[in-house]
């Protein structure tokens, strides 16, 4: 069973004693593609960022200051500790244990639109690029470039994915889906008002939560998650299928 998440627009520098990058360089799942992206953002001013990525002037700058300094020899930070997002802080890497950093790596993936698939003990340079901009890579966009490679290598063993991304980064894969193929959605939502919505924040908080207790429960088996329970959301077995696992908060 593996979990994917979304990466964060967020960057952070955190470093834990023992706890090192396991992937390095020329050894990630898609090197390649990765430098072919950074040399269109390279050719990007502050000003063409800006405009293709709706962001304000200060980050505009920070972002292009992250393409230039861009290089595979520098010393990056682990994947699991890279981002700075709801989910991220709510995953509480800071605290695994090598054991836990060694099952995530093998269990969790961070669907990411700069390097493809990120590995919880990949190093992760500093970026700011998201699936959805539109920059061109060879006259395609992001999910025409990517195509189908995200997908073959979630599923090269017959993967059971979990799906924890959101649905920017899930439909990099979802489109490719096979009948046979097993792919499980995970829904957060608020019962309110006698409907049934998704919070974005509090949803994020508890994607974030779950990433947590599959590693730190070690499990394997995606009928385990639905002991999960988050700030009063619990399975419901009314709403969910064996596509998608729906976890219900009342208001």
């Amino acid at each position: 069973m593996i979990s994917v998440i979304s990466p964060a627009k967020n960057m952070r520098n955190i470093k834990i004693n023992n706890i090192s990058p396991k992937t390095l360089g020329e050894h990630r799942y898609f090197t390649k593609e990765t430098k072919e992206i950074i040399q269109i953002l390279k050719s990007l001013s502050p000003y063409d960022i800006q405009s293709l990525m709706k962001v304000n002037e200060k980050i505009a700058f920070q972002s292009y200051a992250y393409f230039q300094d861009f290089n595979f020899v520098d010393e990056g930070v682990c994947g699991l500790l890279a981002y700075d997002g709801l989910a991220f802080k709510n995953i509480k890497a800071e605290d695994f244990s090598m054991e836990d950093f060694i099952f995530a790596n093998d269990h969790v993936k961070i669907l990411d639109a700069f390097y493809g698939i990120v590995n919880p003990l990949d190093e992760v340079l500093p970026y700011r690029l998201e699936m959805q901009y539109p920059i061109k890579i060879d006259d395609k966009n992001l999910y025409k470039f990517w195509n189908d490679k995200i997908y073959n290598k979630l599923y090269t063993d017959d993967n059971i994915i979990v799906n924890l991304a959101s649905e920017e980064y899930a439909k990099a894969v979802r489109r490719f889906l096979k009948e046979d193929d097993i792919f499980i959605d995970i829904d957060f939502k608020v019962h309110k008002n006698g409907k049934l919505k998704t919070l974005a924040t509090s949803a994020k908080m508890a994607r974030g939560q779950m990433i947590r207790y599959i590693v730190k429960n070690k499990i394997n088996n995606p009928e385990d998650l639905k002991d999960f329970t988050f700030d009063s959301y619990k399975f419901s077995h009314n709403l969910s299928t064996s596509r998608k696992f729906v976890f219900i908060k009342e208001d």
